[in-house]
């Protein structure tokens, strides 16, 4: 199931309205992530990652650079960066993967 999918099934859209922008904010968050762990691919354990982080951006969507709101007894608050909840899961990945490439080191032989 891609990405896309698996974002649409979340949200139950079941229509091709808004997969130009979902394709859009998957592939930022993919660019994010792999710039975060320093890959050129998202490991099959962060893959997760891309398909809870869009979400978030989409629900966001019309609300760009608003970081709390309220409306009746309801108030929220938004994350600005959507990998933020994700800190955690990522440092223990880099931490149980770590290579020379993942963590910056070098070995000279």
């Amino acid at each position: 199931m891609t990405y896309l999918d698996q974002i649409k099934s979340v949200l139950s859209i079941n229509d091709h309205e808004n997969d130009e922008a979902l394709n859009t904010i998957i592939n930022l968050m993919i660019a994010r992530l792999q710039t975060k762990i320093n890959k050129d691919v998202v490991p099959p354990e962060l893959e997760y990652i891309i398909v809870e982080a869009s979400i978030s951006r989409f629900n966001r969507i019309n609300d760009e650079g608003k970081t709390s709101g309220s409306e009746s007894d309801v108030s929220a608050t938004w994350q600005t960066d959507d990998l933020a909840p994700f800190d955690n899961d990522i440092a223990n990945w880099l931490a149980n993967n770590n290579d020379s490439e993942a963590s910056g080191n070098f070995r000279f032989y």
